[in-house]
């Protein structure tokens, strides 16, 4: 096939067999040159496979773009929420996880505007009533983000 897509294909499985499976996808990936799509919510995953990511909240992407560059440069604050909530190598020993506030809307009965709103530090006005469209991140050729404020400088965007 061209397209090989992996819905949570490590869940359940121990580190060193998650790492196994994703061997092999990968090295299929290259021999064969089918492309895989790795929809996961294990950000270690995400952050050692993968090329390209496509961030989702409450079904729709909020955030796209290379790994490295999101990684890197988180540009809305769903986000930034999920990578400070993850525990990392780098971190200092006893550095707290910072939780996203808030508990998620429910997918039957979303409200206007941004879903995120509710959980959200950046919330402007404009969040209530007006879902953002993806726009490129400024400075950048191919990262895009849905958001009414940019959040390196928590100002809001016309």
């Amino acid at each position: 096939p061209r397209l090989l897509i992996a819905d949570e294909p490590t869940t359940a499985l121990d580190v060193t067999i998650q790492a196994q499976v994703l061997e092999v996808m990968q090295a299929a990936s290259l021999e064969t040159g089918t492309a895989v799509m790795v929809i996961t919510h294990n950000l270690g995953v995400v952050a050692r496979y993968a090329h390209r990511v496509n961030v989702m909240y409450a079904g729709r992407i909020i955030e796209s773009g290379p790994a490295d560059v999101i990684y890197a440069n988180p540009r809305h604050p769903y986000t930034l929420g999920l990578l400070a909530s993850v525990p990392r190598l780098d971190s200092a020993r006893g550095d707290k996880l910072e939780p996203i506030p808030g508990m998620p809307p429910d997918l039957m009965n979303l409200p206007g505007g941004c879903p995120f709103r509710p959980r959200c530090k950046f919330a402007v006005d404009k969040c209530a009533t007006e879902y953002p469209p993806m726009e490129l991140v400024a400075g950048e050729t191919d990262h895009h983000k849905a958001c009414w404020v940019d959040v390196t400088t928590a100002t809001e965007r016309k």
